[in-house]
């Protein structure tokens, strides 16, 4: 879904080469956004070790080249279930590892229910508060047998960094005092371990955000928005950079067949890349 800014900015290279002088322009192409931010966390692992970074950044996943300064982090689990197998017929001589996968579910709707309760006053995002979402509950065999394997395949959406500690901590003291003591009462090897598929932090609105100033000034713009779905931005944010996300195309059309770009949205876009491309000649 970011193809046709990268086409714009591939297009515009030539320009920027020529303008840049002492703030070239670097273009980061990445990899597995949707699966971690692989890409941008190995890059950023890089850029930790040099003494001169960027000093903005300008993420241009599909805004229909609104101005986004800020999205909820995301955070994206496995927690993985070891039971022990036997026959459905005899429940209290095994461990069922979808039950007590159950179990962990109930409790992800139950802090699910409390996060409202602790959205910071004035949150820009919608809903205000961070959320949480079960993708996926699988396990078992058939239906006479006690499962003895189960997942669940879960995420959540931080409005604030500490909310992320306070749902990670509550589970932990849920499984080591509840759920496993419980299990391995049964079967000593049973057990429950989260597995950590990716943790992005959201991009926070900030005070001065030279990122969004200099884009404003190129789109003609004076208002900025949040939206609901993550980005890459945080990343960079986080290693200091001015960050902001604009780019042509609507969300609406992304992670679909067929998806597309309106036309008219790449011509805005190469408009403000060659307003870009003339400040910097400018100086």
């Amino acid at each position: 879904d970011m193809k046709g800014f990268i086409a714009a900015c591939v297009a515009m290279a030539p320009e920027f080469a020529r303008a840049a002088g002492e703030r070239p322009v670097h273009f980061a192409f990445t990899h597995d956004e949707e699966t971690g931010c692989l890409g941008a966390q190995a890059l950023a692992a890089v850029l930790r070790e040099r003494p001169h970074r960027p000093a903005v950044a300008i993420i241009g996943e599909p805004t229909l080249m609104r101005i986004i300064e800020g999205h909820k982090g995301c955070y994206e689990y496995s927690t993985h279930f070891t039971g022990l197998e036997g026959h459905g017929s005899l429940p209290d001589n095994g461990v069922n590892a979808v039950e007590y996968a159950v179990r962990y579910v109930a409790r992800l709707l139950e802090l699910r229910e409390r996060l409202k309760g602790r959205a910071p006053a004035g949150s820009p995002f919608d809903p205000p508060w961070t959320t949480i979402n079960t993708g996926a509950l699988v396990g078992g065999v058939a239906h006479n047998v006690i499962a003895g394997k189960a997942r669940v395949d879960w995420e959540m959406r931080p409005v604030q960094p500490g909310d992320a500690d306070f749902v990670k901590d509550d589970l932990r003291h849920y499984c080591e005092d509840h759920l496993i003591p419980a299990m391995r009462a049964v079967a000593p090897g049973a057990g429950i371990v989260t597995e950590v598929v990716g943790e992005v932090e959201g991009l926070m609105p900030a005070e001065p955000n030279e990122a969004r100033r200099i884009v404003m000034e190129l789109t003609g713009a004076n208002t900025a928005g949040t939206v609901s779905f993550g980005t890459e931005a945080g990343i960079f944010q986080a290693l200091g950079m001015s960050a902001v996300i604009c780019g042509p195309g609507s969300i609406e059309q992304a992670h679909k067949p067929d998806e597309f770009v309106a036309l008219d949205q790449l011509a805005q876009c190469l408009g403000m890349l060659e307003r870009l491309a003339g400040r910097l000649a400018r100086g």
